[in-house]
């Protein structure tokens, strides 16, 4: 598996539209946390979660990738590793081509699927460290950049 470059993280976060697999209601999950803080600097969020219990374009809230409307190329998966695999198989179905999956939610299966399917793949990378990030998160990118394990 090719290493994340800073090229590949520059391109996915170029759109400014972006596919949330494991999107919570719950204001204290870190995804709800990930979702606010994208919207606060700038991005669109279509949130998906199996749980919800209707689609809702008013909401942007849907069950599935499938459910999710055309013309979106972004993904990032922030569900339990149990889920990751069945939600990347889907998003490659659909075709989408830009996947980042949040550190603790990889699994081999999707790595692999991502890499046989040539999708520009972000993993192992934490997305809070490079979308202006604030208080921890900041001072974790502070370190990456002084400790050189920043891609490049």
């Amino acid at each position: 598996m090719k290493k994340n470059s800073k090229q590949d993280i520059d391109n996915f976060l170029e759109c400014r539209t972006l596919i949330v697999a494991g999107a919570s209601r719950k204001e204290k999950t870190f995804s709800a946390t990930v979702i606010a803080h994208l919207h606060h600097v700038g991005y669109d969020v279509i949130s998906v979660n199996k749980n919800y219990l209707e689609n809702s374009a008013e909401r942007n809230e849907y069950q599935s990738i499938a459910a999710v409307p055309e013309g979106v190329n972004n993904l990032l998966v922030l569900t339990s590793p149990l889920h990751t695999t069945k939600i990347v198989k889907q998003a490659i179905e659909k075709g989408i081509e830009n996947i980042w999956i949040q550190q603790k939610s990889e699994t081999t299966d999707a790595l692999e699927m991502c890499e046989d399917a040539e999708i520009n793949l972000i993993t192992n990378q934490c997305i809070l460290m490079y979308t202006q990030p604030e208080g921890i998160h900041k001072f974790h990118y502070g370190l990456k950049k002084i400790f050189h394990t920043i891609p490049v």
